[in-house]
């Protein structure tokens, strides 16, 4: 399990947020100055600093530029400026496979976050970005860089306009969307959510990358290979509540007063930390209910009503249409 210590990130991340200061027009030895990194032009992919340097270095970036915006608009850059994991993306025969890699090795590049898919479908696949910080401005705008650097990548490489299905924040919601509805090419972005998330087409996770290299990706496994693995992240809040509620529907106990005893809690505390969360109960429940659903897979629309706990075809009828809102989760 990752401890506070435990957290680090490759001098090459403090690089890639000084890099866009100074095209932002800042001083970027200031800026790592007032961050506490030190000689961050120095050093190779293994030289690791602090992730709470990193974290800071986004905070002062979008502060000395006054642009809320930045991390956002990051993605663009010279290939190999996060190197080997990376050259990884880069190589891999679809858009599939290199975000695979990107789950299984991102410990190359940081201990401080990782991927994870959350939901795998026929039709769609959900990735969820981990941090192990919980709170703060620099960890939204990690997530901001983080997706707008995968996507900038997919793009380029697979020479299409890949666009998510939806998106999830945890930070609750800017004063303006302009910027996530250019990045991300849809409307379908969510805030104050239970997780940082993406959602793709399955379509277009087999799109062929232009910069496939089966001969450096087998070279790059190989190394990887000695590399140590990425630690694994201790389970979230958000996970808990996920697992707390798919028990309770299981069981036909999803009450607030249950699944707050499972959690060891009490309805109101719960409550409270939804609330901090930028969600409530019923909105938590209807998402496990969905998620439910959607494992249930194709079956009369009684029985899945039954499944999901409600007395009768038309609630969850009303449900669905809830469920299909914008900005429902």
């Amino acid at each position: 399990m990752n401890t506070r210590s435990d957290r680090a990130d490759s001098i090459l991340m403090a690089r890639f947020v000084l890099r866009r200061a100074a095209r932002a027009g800042l001083d970027p030895d200031r800026l790592a100055q007032r961050a506490g990194v030190p000689g961050w032009s120095l050093g190779g992919e293994q030289d690791r600093v602090s992730s709470r340097h990193c974290l800071r270095l986004w905070e002062l970036l979008e502060q000395e530029s006054n642009d809320p915006d930045i991390a956002l608009r990051s993605a663009d850059g010279t290939d190999g400026e996060l190197g080997l994991l990376e050259y990884l993306f880069l190589a891999a025969p679809t858009l599939g496979a290199a975000l695979d890699d990107c789950l299984r090795l991102s410990g190359s590049l940081t201990t401080s976050y990782g991927m994870r898919i959350t939901e795998r479908g026929d039709r769609e696949v959900t990735y969820e970005l981990q941090l192990l910080v919980e709170e703060g401005r620099g960890r939204e705008l990690t997530v901001h860089a983080a997706f707008a650097f995968l996507l900038g990548r997919a793009r380029s490489a697979t020479g299409c306009r890949v666009d998510p299905v939806r998106v999830t924040f945890r930070q609750r919601a800017p004063e303006s969307r302009l910027a996530f509805d250019e990045l991300f090419g849809t409307a379908a972005v969510d805030f104050g959510a239970t997780s940082d998330s993406f959602t793709l087409d399955a379509a277009d996770l087999a799109l062929p990358l232009r910069t496939a290299d089966p001969d450096l990706s087998a070279v790059l496994h190989g190394y990887a290979a000695t590399l140590p693995a990425t630690p694994p992240f201790p389970p979230t809040w958000a996970d808990r509540l996920a697992d707390a509620l798919d028990t309770a529907l299981a069981q036909g106990t999803a009450t607030l007063d249950a699944v707050a005893r499972e959690l060891h809690t009490s309805p109101r505390s719960l409550q409270r930390r939804l609330a901090e969360s930028g969600t409530n109960w019923r909105r938590e429940l209807d998402r496990a209910r969905r998620r439910r659903l959607d494992r249930a897979g194709p079956v009369p629309r009684a029985a899945q009503a039954e499944i999901l706990g409600y007395s009768d075809a038309a609630s969850l009828r009303r449900a669905i249409q809830r469920w299909q809102e914008p900005g429902r989760g």
